[in-house]
This record gives C-alpha cells, sequence and structure tokens, in this order.
C-alpha cells in the first residue's frame, strides 16, 4: 500500500509549498539605444558628438576618412526618435523661419543639436535623420592588438549606461576580430572613466607625458589582458550582464 506524502496531507492545496518556490525572475527591458557600424552617413552626427564630448580637442578627427579604412571600426550608438521629438521640428520651423534661433533653444531644451531638427533647404522640408546618434567609440586593429582611439557621447546622454555600451561593443568587436589584447589612452584626472575601464580588466601599464595638447596632462596607458582567453570572456560576460541588468538587453553588431 503507497503512503501518503506528509507535505500533501499538512498542505493538499499546494499553499504552502508555493511558499518556497523560485518566482520567475522578471524579464529585462530592452535597451532603447543600440549600436550598429558607422556609415558615411553618420558622418556629422559623429562630428557633432566629438565636438561636444571633447571640445577642447584638436585637429577633429575626419571621419568621412576614418569610417572607410580597412584597419578601423567605428561604432555608433543610437536610437529611435520620440513622437515628442518629431513634432517639435516642424513647429520650432515655423516659428523661426528656420534659423538657428528658436530652433536651437528648442533643441537644448531637448538636449538636441538644432541642426537634426528639421530645416528648409530652399524653401523645402529636409527631414530628419534615421535616428538620433548619442554616441561612438573608434578602433584601429594594429597587429594583435585592438586600440581604442575615441569613445564618448553627448554630455546630455551621460550616466545612461551608453559609454559602458560602447565599451562592451568594442570589446565584443575585438574578440570576434581575434585581437590578442585591447589598449586605450585615459586623461590621469578622469576618474570615472579609468574605474570603467578597470572594472572590464583593464590595467594601467605606463604614461604618455603631456600627451594632451589643450592643457599638456599626461595619458595614462591601460591595456587588457588576453581577451581571447576563458578567464577573460567569464569575467567580460558577468559585466555585460549586470550592464543589462541594470539597462536592459541591446541590440549590438559590428557589421
Amino acid at each position: 500500500m503507497e503512503q501518503a506524502n506528509p507535505m500533501e496531507l499538512l498542505d493538499p492545496d499546494g499553499k504552502l509549498a508555493a511558499l518556497f518556490e523560485e518566482p520567475e525572475p522578471e524579464p529585462v527591458p530592452p535597451n532603447v539605444h543600440r549600436v550598429r557600424p558607422a556609415s558615411i552617413g553618420d558622418v556629422l552626427d559623429m562630428e557633432e558628438v566629438e565636438r561636444l564630448a571633447f571640445p577642447t580637442l584638436f585637429p577633429p578627427t575626419r571621419f568621412r576618412r576614418e569610417v572607410d579604412k580597412s584597419n578601423t571600426l567605428y561604432l555608433v550608438a543610437a536610437r529611435d526618435w520620440t513622437d515628442e521629438e518629431l513634432a517639435l521640428g516642424p513647429d520650432a520651423l515655423r516659428s523661426n523661419g528656420g534659423g538657428n534661433g528658436l530652433v536651437g533653444q528648442l533643441g537644448s531644451l531637448l538636449k538636441l543639436p538644432a541642426r537634426l531638427l528639421f530645416q528648409t533647404v530652399g524653401g523645402r522640408s529636409r527631414q530628419m535623420p534615421p535616428s538620433y546618434v548619442v554616441g561612438l567609440v573608434g578602433l584601429w586593429f594594429v597587429m594583435d592588438e585592438a586600440h581604442v582611439v575615441i569613445i564618448g557621447n553627448r554630455p546630455g546622454d551621460r550616466r545612461k549606461g551608453i559609454g559602458e555600451l560602447l565599451l562592451i561593443a568594442a570589446l565584443e568587436s575585438a574578440i570576434a576580430h581575434g585581437s590578442r589584447v585591447m589598449t586605450l589612452e585615459v586623461r590621469g584626472s578622469n576618474e570615472v572613466a579609468r574605474a570603467l575601464y578597470h572594472k572590464y580588466g583593464f590595467r594601467e601599464v605606463g604614461v604618455r607625458k603631456r600627451y594632451y595638447a589643450d592643457n599638456n596632462e599626461d595619458a595614462v596607458i591601460m591595456t587588457t589582458p588576453p581577451i581571447q582567453s576563458d578567464e577573460y570572456r567569464e569575467h567580460f560576460e558577468k559585466q555585460v550582464r549586470e550592464h543589462e541588468g541594470r539597462w536592459g538587453t541591446s541590440d549590438r553588431r559590428a557589421s
């Protein structure tokens, strides 16, 4: 004769047992920002991001030439325009005839550059770009190294995990490319960036004296351990999961 389970006798409806069950994890919402390869059509946006993120940089990067080089990869972080942003363009345009005054002021309130709002050329409406580019990262592939030559985003779009998202995409691209390590330079005074790079395994290996022309500040040289190793990939994937847990899953592609 089969004996009844004591738990079933005490809890015939299973209500007590349900208290000890692990709850289903909450689905992670998608990140509104996606990372994709830059194209010639992104050059004006990339120039603008660089100018806003690095106002003292000189000379500016010649992105039109850089994006087509065989040993470089530039990625941009972008999102769709909101309905409010799309609706604002024509209204702002009619308010001042397409000049920079009110358009620029409204753009500043939205953290948008004036030229990305609707403008007129010869009396005809010119559409906004298909997406809003908020940041970029550039890589040079030299021998077995991937070197970060620029990474940054618009000041109005900071503290949204975009810089870290770009770094993740850059590291994924370097791993896929077969690079052994990733290197970069960072201002010694940029403690926030240095902390982010440390988080992803970068170590400080040297200094370039008086590297930055605007104030003669030194640059700290940072490099990763071998990024193809199982140990590094395990560490990297853990950081990616933590980023997605906070900011949502993102669409990232390098080609």
